[in-house]
């Protein structure tokens, strides 16, 4: 899903959020990518144009009446809108790949030409000529299929497109005077009930497919124990990151002092749920945009977005403190304590890429775990001789 198509609706009209909601629970990666799915199968759009030309320019020759002059060089219009539109759209993401289009454009097309044919085929089913209306009947039935067929993605706005069309074939052959052609009257609920069911069938797959893809990927890139974030989670959101060199960015590298005494004496249950505990107390520590990412072992890496450097070492004492101030109770009476070195470096100031700032905040770790645990350490000039600082304080490392 990650590489597929999306899109974004611009307009923040209710009605309009309303139209290409999904029926069901979806996130906002896969409302993106349902979305996407309203701008493919452009050939087939224009199939349907070049089909509905064909009847209107019919109606034009074997009726000469003057309205199908105008139908047609709507119809024209529309297909030259539609083909640029798509032009438009396939040349920027040519040149912006991360672009995200809007669907604005496509389905006001869409929902135009639809319009169009509607008023197509009432001029032509109450005409009473038996020859366009067969050519009528049979250009809107093939019309709903395409229709159902590349907007099931947004159900109420694939309803709309067909009761656009179907609806005033129904009032032209009401209009006509024919009597037998009365019974597509009683027809017509059973045969809107069929397309939307097919529309539902596809729309309740395709979230079940991406429901199961975004389990999938969860389990790919959360830890299995903390829930947190793993190494593959907390690399795929760093590439995801801004690359704004205005905007600050501190990333830390966090150790356990004295998770292996613990193992080692309670065994990997107690050590499992040490680490449950501990991830829990480092996430209360967090804000919402702070990322969070255990990455093996009793290693954890944190990321801090849009906080100053002078901010990011105290932020690291209170993790500190948060961390070993209270003892942990992991059950049966088995109490213990752990501390926690932290090493940290800032983009844009000690690093000039993440994979760099990676580098510097383990430099930063080793220097905080050489100054005799407990403290944190930004990645700088100091020598790596100065002076141990006291748990729970911080100073800039070589």
């Amino acid at each position: 899903m990650n590489n597929s198509p999306k899109a974004r609706l611009a307009t923040s009209a209710s009605a309009a959020r309303w139209l290409f909601a999904p029926v069901g629970e979806v996130s906002e990666a896969g409302r993106a990518f349902l979305l996407g799915q309203l701008l493919g199968s452009p050939a087939a759009a224009i199939m349907g144009s070049l089909c509905a030309l064909m009847v209107v320019v019919a109606a034009l020759v074997l009726t000469g009446r003057q309205i199908f002059v105008g139908f047609v060089v709507l119809e024209l219009l529309l297909a030259a809108g539609r083909l640029l539109e798509w032009h438009r759209r396939n040349r920027r993401q040519l040149h912006e790949p991360d672009h995200v289009p809007a669907i604005d454009g496509s389905v006001l097309l869409s929902a135009l030409w639809c319009t169009l044919q509607g008023a197509v085929a009432f001029t032509i089913m109450s005409a009473e000529d038996l020859l366009l209306s067969v050519l009528s009947a049979t250009l809107i039935m093939a019309l709903i299929g395409p229709i159902c067929a590349r907007n099931y993605a947004a159900p109420r706005f694939a309803l709309m497109l067909v009761l656009l069309c179907d609806l005033p074939f129904v009032a032209g052959a009401l209009a006509s005077g024919e009597p037998w052609l009365a019974l597509i009257l009683p027809m017509t609920p059973p045969f809107l009930l069929g397309a939307m069911q097919i529309i539902r069938t596809f729309h309740r797959s395709m979230l079940m497919t991406l429901a199961a893809q975004e389990r999938t990927l969860h389990l790919a890139q959360h830890d299995w124990l903390t829930g947190i974030l793993n190494r593959q989670g907390m690399d795929h959101a760093l590439a995801q990151l801004p690359t704004d060199p205005r905007r600050q960015l501190a990333l830390m590298s966090v150790d356990l002092d004295g998770f292996k005494q613990v193992n080692d004496a309670y065994g990997h249950g107690a050590g499992d749920t040490l680490l449950v505990r501990v991830a829990e107390r480092l996430r209360g520590e967090l804000g919402p945009e702070d990322l969070l990412a255990r990455m093996g072992g009793d290693e954890f890496m944190i990321v801090v977005r849009d906080t100053a450097p002078d901010l990011v070492g105290p932020m690291a004492d209170r993790l500190i403190g948060a961390v070993s101030r209270q003892a942990y109770d992991l059950g049966d009476g088995t109490v213990v304590r752990v501390g926690v070195s932290i090493g940290f470096a800032c983009l844009p100031q000690d690093a000039t890429s993440a994979v760099e700032l990676r580098l510097r905040a383990d430099q930063a770790l080793y220097a905080a775990k050489y100054a005799g645990k407990g403290v944190g350490r930004r990645y700088g000039t100091l020598a790596a001789a100065a002076p141990a600082v006291k748990p729970h304080h911080w100073a800039r490392s070589p």
